[in-house]
């Protein structure tokens, strides 16, 4: 199994549809062949620093969804809500 971390900092007043399409991509993550799971988490001194961290079966999962439409779509609205590019980190276990 592998971990994705997906940093992100909104740019304020962006919030309500940032998290908007937060869930909606989450959501469709759900379907995804591999998905294990997923949560969104923030930063609690600087609210606008968002994580979202997902669990999957393994890295060739992970790199079918990250390349997928469904994905894809969503994020380039999210990423207009962005103040600078999101960071993703694939982890894996020692």
């Amino acid at each position: 199994m592998i971990k994705v971390m997906i940093e992100r900092i909104i740019i304020p007043g962006l919030e309500p549809e940032y998290e908007t399409f937060s869930r909606s991509i989450l959501q469709q993550a759900l379907h995804a062949e591999g998905f294990i799971s997923g949560e969104s988490l923030k930063d609690a001194q600087h609210p606008n620093h968002r994580f979202i961290f997902t669990l999957w079966r393994d890295q060739s999962a992970w790199l079918k969804w990250s390349q997928s439409t469904e994905r894809n779509k969503i994020s380039g609205n999210i990423a207009a809500m962005l103040a600078e590019p999101e960071t993703i980190t694939v982890l894996e276990h020692l």
